[in-house]
């Protein structure tokens, strides 16, 4: 029998199993993470708080570290074996979770401690690491247990300075003390300096000396003893998921008018595990009709994790709304309704208050009736409406805005006491433009649609053939064609997507010639178009464009080319093509350019715009 499997079996035994899973009440994070309250001033409420944390600690950096000795031949193969599996559960709770390999043996062999990898988010590299393992070695009962886990805490290993530090410690032997020169309360000290859980998996007699069982008390870890060699992976999971963290509410702003304070001050819960507080929010005696905030985060181990609550207080007081309304181009004058509101619950007596308009960048009466009054709320009562008439017109403007101001209140203060009132204009802001053409021969075109190309409008041209000559040059083409789309063709419509400006292009057959070059050009095409689709802010114009030539010979030699961009030198110029250019709301297509000293060719050009208009400057057809 060999020394471990004496050992093993001399060794008192005791069982310390994981905690059974807890089901989540919830994702990790606090709940509710928004209080919306009202109170009148000096009066207090209280609000439970549940934290739910995560199953496996926040942001872990995560070291394997192996007792890789002769013995430990079985677990080591375990966990080789399931490194994906512990590494991919770790990261399904922990997307940002890290991972590092270390290994330590006796100091009577060549390597008594090694890291293997350093922290990284390789998985690839985290099992390669593992697979650097051997079981070998060892030969006495302890080893140098205590020396790895002092070097892991004293910079082995890079550590991420806001992660939760974590070892994973398996083994079947316990260690010389000291190790390496250090003793256990050493190591104790450095792992603790150093913010470092362990989770100690005994498969044999690492505890027999008591050693791993100090050193996860000391440092807030987990050991689980009577591991089988086949469950060590599973095991560590099951450390790392039975580690505990202590949650503590921190207030990290709030307004003077409110105080939130939590009981207790900290809570600590295992992994996975609910945290509950019981938190006071009280509006000061003196606070002031409106609305405030404070903000609680709930530090995981001293650390914010984004466990943050938002509290929102609202003191007795009248607010009105902003408005805004589509002017029309005819008809009535169309009503923009406000609402004031009292905020914080209907009140016992009647509560009044004056309300005004005020011009903006919209004057009365052009642009809206002034109006003014006085609105009463009758006990019970929390919203009255306030209308104002804005005048239709057909005028392209930008935004135009007005104000209702709210004031003389009596029985309750004023909150928020100006509504504006913003009258969305109805025409675009900008202009469609497009243009196509089959030839451009300096200067010289043939079969062009909509030559203005301000504004964009339905047209087309085509040219059966035509020679066209730049001195030297000759350019020969047959079956030009090109064409432009408006749609809608009604532009005083409301935009939409889908809206757009179309260019195309095309040129059956074109040979160039001139003294000792030929180029021959089969079906040569382009598009480009403006096109109204949504966006984030809405409608928004894209610029796209394409081209194709189709085949190419240059003095007979075919050259393939496609869609894709090409330039192609030559010893007259430079041959381009499927070239574009997006630039200030242009897109242009150009399927072929030639570019001499002396001339310019550019054949199947397309072209889309999008243009402002006086009142817009930066405006375009998309938007209204």
């Amino acid at each position: 029998m060999s020394r471990r499997s004496l050992f093993v079996a001399v060794t008192a035994v005791t069982a310390l199993l994981a905690p059974p899973a807890v089901a989540l009440a919830a994702p990790p994070g606090v709940d509710p993470a928004t209080v919306d309250l009202t109170l009148a001033a000096g009066e207090s409420t209280a609000v439970t708080k549940h934290v739910t944390t995560s199953a496996v600690p926040p942001n872990p950096d995560l070291v394997l570290l192996a007792d890789t000795t002769g013995s430990m031949g079985g677990a080591i193969a375990n966990v080789r074996a399931n490194a994906g599996a512990i590494t991919g559960d770790v990261l399904a709770a922990q997307p940002t979770a890290q991972f590092g390999v270390a290994e330590y043996k006796d100091f009577t062999d060549a390597v008594p401690f090694k890291v293997n990898q350093d922290i990284t988010g390789n998985t690839s590299a985290v099992q390669a690491g593992i697979n650097q393992w051997v079981a070998s070695g060892g030969g006495d009962i302890p080893e140098a247990d205590l020396n790895a886990l002092y070097q892991l805490a004293t910079g082995a290993v890079a550590f991420r300075p806001d992660g939760t530090r974590i070892i994973a410690w398996f083994g079947d032997a316990p260690s010389h003390d000291p190790s390496g020169g250090h003793t256990l309360a050493q190591t104790i000290d450095a792992l603790k300096a150093a913010n470092i859980r362990v989770v100690a998996v005994n498969v044999g007699a690492l505890d027999s000396a008591g050693q791993a069982s100090a050193i996860t008390s000391a440092t807030g870890g987990v050991l689980l003893n009577n591991v089988p060699s086949s469950q060590v992976s599973q095991a560590i999971l099951d450390g790392i998921k039975s580690i505990e963290v202590t949650v503590a509410p921190k207030v990290t702003s709030c307004d003077p008018q409110l105080t939130v304070t939590n009981a207790p001050a900290s809570v600590k819960v295992t992994s996975g595990d609910v945290a509950t507080f019981t938190e006071t929010v009280a509006a000061a005696a003196d606070a002031a009709p409106g609305t405030y905030h404070c903000t609680v985060d709930y530090l995981v181990d001293g650390v914010s994790r984004g466990f943050v609550e938002t509290t929102t207080v609202r003191v007795l007081g009248l607010s009105i709304n902003d408005v805004t309304v589509a002017e029309g181009s005819g008809g009535p004058p169309v009503p923009a309704t406000f609402t004031v509101s009292l905020l914080g619950g209907p009140s016992p007596n009647p509560v009044t208050v004056h309300y005004a308009t005020s011009d903006g960048t919209a004057t009365a009466p052009a642009d809206y009736q002034a109006a003014g009054g006085d609105v009463t709320f009758a006990p019970g009562e929390t919203a009255k409406p306030v209308t104002v008439l804005v005048n239709p017109d057909t005028v392209d403007e930008p935004d135009e805005t007005f104000t209702v101001t709210l004031s003389a209140p009596s029985g309750a203060g004023l909150v928020d006491p100006i509504g504006v009132g913003t009258i969305v204009d109805d025409d675009r802001d900008g202009t469609f433009s497009c243009t196509a053409t089959a030839a451009n021969v300096i200067g010289i075109t043939a079969a062009v649609a909509n030559p203005a190309n301000l504004p964009c409008a339905d047209d087309s041209a085509s040219v059966l053939d035509a020679t066209l000559n730049a001195g030297l040059i000759k350019v020969q083409t047959h079956a030009l064609t090109a064409s432009t789309d408006l749609a809608p063709d009604d532009q005083s419509a409301a935009p939409a997507a889908g809206d757009h400006a179309q260019a195309a292009a095309r040129i059956d057959k074109t040979v160039i010639s001139t003294v000792g070059l030929t180029i021959e050009l089969g079906v040569i095409q382009s598009q480009a178009a403006a096109t109204c689709q949504p966006s984030p802010s809405g409608l928004a114009p894209v610029l796209t464009g394409s081209s194709n030539v189709a085949s190419l010979k240059i003095n007979g030699v075919p050259v393939a080319v496609g869609s894709a961009p090409l330039t192609i030198p030559l010893v007259i110029g430079t041959l381009k093509l499927n070239g574009q250019t997006v630039a200030n709301g242009v897109v242009k297509q150009q399927a072929v350019a030639l570019e001499t000293a002396l001339a310019k060719i550019v054949l199947a050009e397309s072209q889309a715009d999008v243009h402002g208009t006086p009142a817009h400057p930066a405006g375009d057809p998309c938007h209204r």
